[in-house]
């Protein structure tokens, strides 16, 4: 395989902007690390003349500049940003500045501010979006791109949800605020935005409109999720099928459409023109079809790297595969390095990958060896066809395992043969229902329903074949702790072992008598490393005598004195955070308690319940609440929790010799389902659990108050006078709270920790 330059790149360009997501990096300094860089390759080129120092001094350099990148980039709200106003009740008036994102259970609109009232006067020098979110019911108006709209409700900043830090991705490009379910919402002009892209918005909607016509639900949502990239309206049940059966790409508009776009338009301009001028036509084509389908990151991907492809055959250079996709992923990363980390773009590239590296090495071995077993032509050309949709769709699942454990949690038993039976019809699909849609725009429904017959003969098809091995028992399987640390693992032992098979076989044969010749010698250097990382693993995460306390969400993570766990079981991420926070070699939580039984709480503590051995669970008296989750709760509860107790008021558990958690019984909720609480007592540390519920008990004498996401009485907090109140997703604090009580609000921060002696409570 030809070396690659531009993976070197990307790769060192990546490195840098992760670096500088996961640690503050001042600019100043990453200009300086960037300024050292270039003189120390300079310094390699001019003075050693070595490839490998100068490459070395380059890629170093490379990571600086990404951090750099990153650092000019970083998702933070400008001195004029609308976010100042977060917690406040407002008039806005803006333009929506996107196409409005439809979905059976919301509206999105993304807004550009243009003048603010509030209590405090008014305000025209805004920056940066806000994200107006309400129910269809509730507005009917036709929303567009280019409205002029006035919003009157609480503008705040967007929530962090229990395993997606929903903020955080909103920063990511440009929005700081979001007001959901504003009191009021008017359209009070039109026709602000950009009129070309207004038009392409309106053609989209008019095929979204004639498909929805032309074919019933589900194969006209499925019609429109491959054509345009809208899969909003497909139904949540084929949805889940599609994840289970490992068919999600379908209508995640990628290189696939891309390529049958060029397949269409090349061969028409050809004729008119020669090869070169048509691909010179063909760019503009594809870079419209990427503005009309959304301009996601995985059309933008393929869009770049087809636009490289046909930018070298103007010159007739023929386009190596790797060099063009890491070449397109350098430019999407320094144009917005926040690419990096959308899941479209790191699946899109990993599988694309994944066949530039595999697809041919799979399936020439393949097709020599069916061509040698079977000489009829016939038999070949059928086997050829079974071989190929199963070796493409192998080469892409080795690139995108990782990720797609780490991301969705579950493994499909039936992808690749899901993918052998669907590849083939999706081509039929793409070309003959865009041509029934566009035909349907100018003729009649009848005539359009009856165009369209071939298309939805192949759309019920991948329905059926879908929704049937969708359907088993076994389709799927859940997978919990699939994190970061295993996904880095996977991909180094992989590309390591391509790397080894890629190289000429005297080299290989050269590695494999040098590994075999200093067996004795690596194994102890190898046993040697793994003692001593997990020695320093051990020093650092042995339990050191005292109680800690992480804050997320709207849970809480108990660590004792000894080293046992408790979990008190609210929204955040606390899978992920308990296998950072907890010694990697303990697997057990000694006490987990659910504060409600509710289809949103069991979703919350199923990852848990799935990645350690519950020594005791702790529930509400009340039934379970039905669910999609609660047939996979029960078998998960039976098979690894020790003991299931029903709280009762008053109810103890000793989690260590001087650490003890009380359950208290909280006031119903607004449904009359009951929620429990509980109080740390650590000493003369008391630290109360409120949870997620309206009517709270203030208790004097407590050291630390954790209020989930409820309405807190200002007086009766007064009243209890704790030193701290730590607030999950609260709006604010509220008015007249003693200025002496210290509050942390947990949408300010994403996690807060505290360390107890049983005398002193600090923050850490």
């Amino acid at each position: 395989m030809r070396s690659s330059p531009f993976l070197l790149i990307a790769l060192a360009v990546a490195a840098g902007i992760w670096f500088a997501s996961q640690f503050s990096v001042s600019l100043w300094l990453a200009a300086a690390a960037v300024a050292v860089g270039l003189l120390a390759t300079v310094g390699a080129w001019r003075l050693s003349g070595s490839s490998e120092s100068v490459w070395s001094a380059a890629f170093c350099m490379l990571v600086a500049c990404g951090v750099l990148r990153y650092t000019l980039s970083a998702p933070l709200p400008g001195a004029h940003s609308i976010a100042r106003y977060n917690g406040q009740r407002i008039t806005l008036e803006g333009v929506i500045v996107e196409e409005p994102d439809v979905r059976p259970t919301h509206t999105n609109l993304r807004v550009r501010p243009q003048r603010l009232l509030s209590a405090e006067g008014s305000d025209d020098q805004l920056d940066d979006l806000v994200l107006i979110r309400f129910t269809p019911q509730t507005y009917t108006v036709r929303w567009q791109y280019g409205d002029v709209v006035r919003a009157d409700g609480l503008l705040d900043a967007p929530p962090r949800m229990s395993a997606f830090d929903y903020r955080e991705y909103l920063a990511r490009q440009g929005v700081f605020s979001w007001m959901p379910q504003p009191r009021e919402l008017v359209r009070i002009g039109r026709g602000e935005g950009n009129p070309l892209y207004a038009r392409l918005l309106e053609f989209k909607d008019a095929v979204r409109r004639t498909v929805q016509r032309m074919l019933p639900m589900p194969e006209s949502a499925l019609l429109n999720g491959i054509l345009i990239g809208d899969d909003n309206a497909i139904p949540e049940d084929l949805k889940d099928d599609f994840r289970r059966t490992g068919t999600s790409h379908i209508v995640a508009i990628s290189g696939f459409n891309v390529s049958i776009v060029i397949a269409l338009v090349i061969p028409l301009l050809s004729r008119a023109l020669n090869a070169r001028r048509a691909a010179l036509f063909a760019m503009p084509a594809i870079a419209i079809y990427t503005v009309f389908v959304g301009a996601s990151a995985s059309v933008v991907r393929a869009a770049l790297m087809a636009g490289i492809g046909l930018f070298g055959a103007l010159f007739w250079r023929r386009g190596f595969t790797l060099n063009t996709l890491c070449a397109a992923a350098l430019l999407m990363l320094v144009a917005n390095p926040h690419t990096l980390f959308d899941v479209g773009f790191q699946l899109s590239f990993m599988a694309t990958l994944g066949l530039v590296l595999y697809a041919d090495r799979f399936s020439g071995p393949a097709r020599a060896w069916v061509q040698m077993r079977l000489r009829n032509e016939h038999a070949q050309k059928v086997i050829l066809l079974i071989l190929d949709g199963a070796l493409v769709t192998l080469a892409a699942q080795l690139t995108t395992l990782p990720l797609i454990l780490a991301v969705y949690n579950q493994f499909s038993n039936v992808a690749l043969l899901t993918n052998v039976f669907i590849l083939p019809l999706q081509p039929p699909i793409m070309i003959l229902g865009g041509l029934a849609a566009f035909i349907a725009l100018f003729m009649p429904p009848a005539v359009g329903a009856v165009v369209a017959l071939p298309a939805y003969a192949f759309l019920t098809a991948t329905i059926w074949i879908i929704e049937r091995l969708g359907s088993f028992q076994a389709a799927s399987v859940p997978v919990y702790g699939f994190d970061t640390p295993a996904v880095l693992a996977y991909y180094a032992v992989l590309f390591a072992l391509t790397l080894f098979l890629l190289q000429p076989a005297p080299t290989r044969r050269a590695v494999a008598d040098l590994l075999r010749s200093r067996i004795g010698t690596i194994t102890v250097l190898g046993l040697a490393f793994i003692a001593l990382m997990l020695g320093g693993v051990y020093w650092f995460q042995r339990p050191d005598g005292r109680l800690h306390m992480i804050f997320v969400g709207s849970s809480a993570i108990i660590q004792s004195p000894s080293g046992k766990q408790a979990v008190f079981v609210g929204t955040g991420d606390v899978a992920a955070i308990l296998s950072r926070f907890a010694p990697v070699w303990d697997r057990e939580i000694e006490l987990l308690i659910l504060p409600q039984r509710s289809e949103r709480r069991r979703r919350d503590a199923l990852p848990l319940l799935h990645r350690y051995r519950i020594g005791t669970l702790i529930v509400p008296a009340d039934a379970d609440e039905q669910g999609d989750s609660l047939a996979e709760w029960r078998e998960v509860v039976e098979s690894n929790v020790t003991r299931v107790m029903t709280a009762s008021v008053g109810t103890s558990f000793v989690l260590d010799a001087d650490v003890s958690l009380v359950v208290e019984m909280r006031s119903p909720e607004r449904d009359g389902r009951q929620t429990i609480g509980a109080r740390v007592i650590h000493g003369a540390i008391a630290v109360d659990l409120i949870g997620d519920h309206h009517a709270i008990a203030y208790v004097p004498e407590q050291t630390l108050i954790f209020l989930g996401p409820s309405k807190a009485d200002a007086m009766g907090l007064n009243d209890a006078n704790p030193r701290w109140v730590v607030w999950a997703e609260a709006r604010g604090v509220p008015p007249r709270l003693d200025p002496r009580i210290r509050v942390i609000n947990l949408k300010d921060v994403r996690e807060v920790a505290y360390v107890s002696d049983g005398r002193r409570l600090s923050m850490r």
